[in-house]
């Protein structure tokens, strides 16, 4: 039976603008967050970025945890958690803990992340990024299994530890982990339930990468999974309005990205300029274009879209309309609506 297809939204765009109070921002997002919500996106999701000046980037499991209570049957997403730079226990102790605050609605995205200053901060190097993820997961995945655990590991040690309690979902919540090449969506196959791609690869590379996870899971013998992509969503009248409204933003993203230096040599070609056209990695231009991009997508394979929403109005109320007009004029028509 094919996997539903559902459609999330990244909490990135709503910290901008960042000349608000940080309390403001907070207090706002979870505002949003609360009525959109009833409308029929199937999760919202939280990325992590540390010591991020002058950006905005409030840290994940206080966020979730916080948005539980407000948020109904939606479910809660980290995308993604950068594991290398996080103690695997305490991440493995908080993912339980915040698996039951929000009854069982988690889903955890994991990446190896790209920053070397976020890197710099517990003393790793690049090439730590991927054996310390892989020990992580091998942990943590023992820790939930509720026994007690003796792990001598390259990065973290545990002597007969048990954690208190399992997490809510059996035998732990789902796993997908970010990945923008070859190597990464294999790495994803292997370890975890499914792949999310990254915001700036083009749809070409999305449509590789799918075939490249699914290709690995069926030489595993395993089931499916789910392959999901997160992309830019840019709504107008047509696609010249909507590039036209969203250049201010894009302009920063650009610039943010290339300064944390984003682009690696095994990565697919990321999107860091206006030399492609948007319509190439975007969702953009009027409902029925986007609707139209998204039904390319699910023929691509893709399962699942988390969209950054672009453009996004300044006030509180202007900013539930434009989800509610989001989720009637394009989820609806996809056939992406959760219920």
């Amino acid at each position: 039976m094919p996997e539903t297809f559902r459609i999330g939204f990244h909490l990135t765009p709503f910290w901008s603008p960042t000349d608000r109070h940080p309390t403001q921002i907070i207090d706002e997002a979870i505002q949003v967050v609360a009525a959109a919500s009833r409308m029929g996106y199937a999760w919202v999701s939280i990325g992590q970025h540390l010591l991020s000046h002058p950006t905005v980037w409030p840290q994940p499991f206080p966020m979730l945890a916080r948005m539980a209570p407000e948020t109904g049957r939606m479910r809660l997403k980290t995308s993604v958690l950068l594991l290398p730079i996080v103690n695997a226990v305490e991440a493995a102790e908080n993912i339980a803990t915040l698996d039951h605050i929000c009854h069982g609605r988690l889903d955890v995205g994991v990446s190896i992340g790209y920053r070397e200053k976020e890197l710099e901060t517990v003393g790793l190097r690049r090439q730590d990024r991927v054996p310390k993820l892989e020990e992580s997961l091998a942990l943590m995945k023992r820790l939930w299994a509720g026994d007690e655990v003796s792990f001598a590991g390259s990065y973290t040690r545990v002597t007969a530890g048990r954690m208190g309690f399992r997490p809510h979902q059996e035998p732990h919540p789902p796993l997908e982990m970010g990945a923008q090449s070859v190597g990464a969506t294999r790495r994803a196959a292997r370890l975890t339930d499914g792949v999310f791609f990254g915001p700036q690869i083009s749809w070409d590379s999305v449509a590789k990468l799918a075939l490249v996870f699914r290709d690995a899971r069926q030489e595993a013998g395993q089931v499916p999974g789910t392959i999901g992509a997160s992309r830019a969503l840019i709504v107008g009248p047509n696609r010249q309005a909507a590039t036209t409204a969203a250049r201010a933003y894009l302009e920063k993203t650009f610039a943010m990205y290339r300064a944390w230096e984003m682009q690696e040599s095994t990565m697919m070609e990321l999107q860091l300029g206006f030399d492609a056209p948007l319509e190439s990695w975007t969702v953009c231009g009027s409902p029925a274009e986007c609707v139209e991009t998204i039904g390319q997508g699910r023929a691509m394979g893709l399962n699942r879209l988390g969209f950054t929403i672009y453009s996004l109005p300044r006030e509180v109320k202007a900013r539930i309309d434009y989800l509610q007009m989001i989720a009637e004029e394009i989820l609806r028509p996809a056939g992406a609506l959760a219920t």
